[in-house]
């Protein structure tokens, strides 16, 4: 399986081949055979790499789910990106943990509360509901309280219609995430953990509401697209409707525009010599919420293997890269609705080291010191494993940076689990990429030191 840390962030806006699955070719895993209950589905998410198999080649789909295993399959589904400030959230949650990160930003987001005596309890199997929740909160779907006439529609013998998760029930099954196979009947039993391949069915669904709202959305502004996106073909400013999601433009291109509730806005352009670019996406003073933005090289059938995340300074999110020729797309997104935006991009100078194509040769067990400047955002870094290895990358001066690896489509990654800075991992074979970038203004000049040892 290739899974590259966040991949499916483009699982809504560039994966169509998520949806539509052949059945030509053989099962994935040996007990997940063809026609079982959620082959589709998990098959599916195993592609994009938002959930993997074991090492020993299964998949175990009657195998439950724990809490922050869950939290992470929704953080690569929905392509957000973990804050990796947020810290120490919860008394249980262990410093370096490979979950730390997804809980802590999932807390500092309030996508999820703790239990009584400030615990989140990650190993604990996460229940049919709680799952549920994390769902439509991780994607955005807006949950709001519903009538006594409304609550009735959740018809279970299992759930009271004062239940703190009727609610939920209720927005589920309204998106068309619920019913799944195996859940039709007159229960759902809430408090049931869920399993590997119900929750992959739990995703699927998801991304499907997402798919078919964006196809609405799009529908609905046919004109206004071709308005906007021939003012953009020409260079030139725009205002983006606010209706709309996604667009075709020609680099360099400026717009203004509005989002549409929590829903990503993304810009997609070719780019037909290779240039250092800078982005940025700007929120108007004052407005609630905020921002993040992701750049992604599309390959064929859309997947990407290349992506820049955006650094962000107060109501602002910059890159600076690096880029080949190619085919690109620009994400935006803000945690509040219907907030207004800028955006603008231009071909700029960089520091020779600022994406995928310029990474420096990261040798075991030689230190690399480096400097951002006060307008560099990010380094790179490569290294090849040819045999798997247990090892780590270190990274210094931990509160002025942060310190990322990705891996490539050559490496075979099983499980949940995924190489961390300054942690030790049994590192499979294959093509491996690290970033160093600023956690600070972009007005300080920031020292560290990388190693591989």
């Amino acid at each position: 399986m290739r899974t590259p840390l966040s991949l499916a962030a483009l699982v809504l806006m560039t994966l169509p081949f998520l949806f539509v699955i052949g059945r030509a070719s053989a099962a994935v895993f040996p007990d997940v055979p063809d026609g079982s209950l959620y082959q589709e589905q998990i098959e599916a998410l195993v592609q994009s790499g938002i959930i993997g198999g074991n090492p020993d080649g299964k998949f175990y789909p009657e195998r439950k789910v724990n809490r922050a295993e869950m939290l992470k399959m929704l953080y690569l589904a929905t392509g957000k990106v973990p804050d990796p400030s947020s810290r120490a959230c919860f008394d249980d949650v262990e410093e370096g943990a490979w979950y730390e990160p997804y809980v802590c930003d999932a807390a500092a987001r309030k996508y999820v509360q703790g239990y009584e005596g400030h615990v989140f309890r990650p190993a604990d199997p996460v229940n049919r509901v709680e799952a549920l929740k994390m769902v439509l909160n991780l994607f955005d779907i807006t949950v709001s309280d519903i009538s006594e006439e409304d609550r009735s529609l959740v018809k279970f013998v299992d759930v009271s219609v004062s239940a703190w998760y009727t609610k939920y029930l209720y927005a589920a099954f309204e998106q068309g995430i619920l019913p799944i196979a195996g859940q039709e009947g007159g229960r759902i039993y809430p408090d049931w953990p869920l399993l590997r391949g119900e929750a992959a069915a739990y995703i699927f669904n998801a991304l499907h509401a997402e798919l078919r709202q964006a196809r609405q959305t799009s529908s609905s502004s046919v004109s206004s697209v071709a308005s906007t996106a021939s003012a953009a073909s020409q260079g030139t400013s725009s205002s983006v409707s606010t209706t709309q999601t996604s667009f075709d433009v020609v680099f360099p291109f400026s717009m203004n525009g509005k989002f549409v509730g929590k829903r990503a806005t993304s810009f997609r352009f070719t780019l037909d010599k290779g240039v250092t670019a800078s982005f940025v996406v700007s929120q108007e003073a004052n407005q609630p919420g905020t921002l993040s933005c992701q750049l992604y090289k599309l390959e064929e059938g859309g997947f990407s293997f290349q992506y820049f995340v955006g650094f962000v300074e107060g109501a602002k999110c910059s890159l600076l890269v690096s880029l080949d020729p190619g085919n690109y797309q620009l994400q935006a997104q803000s945690t509040a609705a219907d907030t207004t935006f800028s955006v603008t991009s231009s071909e700029t100078m960089g520091d020779r080291n600022d994406g995928f194509n310029q990474a420096q040769a990261l040798l075991r067990t030689v230190p690399k010191t480096g400097t951002l400047s006060p307008r560099d955002l990010m380094d790179w870094y490569k290294f090849t494993v040819t045999a798997e290895t247990n090892m780590e990358v270190t990274a210094s001066n931990g509160a002025e940076i942060t310190c990322n690896i990705f891996p490539m489509q050559d490496v075979e990654l099983g499980s949940f689990s995924n190489p961390l800075c300054n942690q030790r991992f049994s590192f499979p074979k294959g093509t491996y990429y690290a970033t160093i970038g600023r956690k600070l203004t972009e007005s300080a000049q920031q020292t560290y030191t990388i190693l591989l040892q």
